[in-house]
């Protein structure tokens, strides 16, 4: 299972970071269509950015793939 790539203990901060995309992501989702998304959709950018570059300099990625280690960080975070 991917989901066993990412260490709970070793990989905290990844896991912060992954669960900033999932609020910056739902506030957004929740945002009323009349209301401009610019900047929670900037907020959205910046913390993927933010994430995919811990990701990477994790060494999951160059280990794993991008791929298989994102989607084990998201099923991590999610749990």
């Amino acid at each position: 299972m991917a989901a066993t790539l990412i260490d709970p203990t070793l990989h905290t901060e990844l896991i912060e970071l992954q669960r900033a995309v999932f609020t910056a992501t739902e506030r957004l989702y929740a945002l009323p269509r009349e209301e401009p998304a610019g900047p929670l959709r900037e907020e959205v950018r910046q913390a993927a950015a933010a994430r995919d570059t811990a990701l990477h300099a994790s060494g999951l990625v160059g280990e794993h793939g991008y791929h298989q280690a994102s989607q084990a960080l998201k099923n991590t975070a999610k749990s």
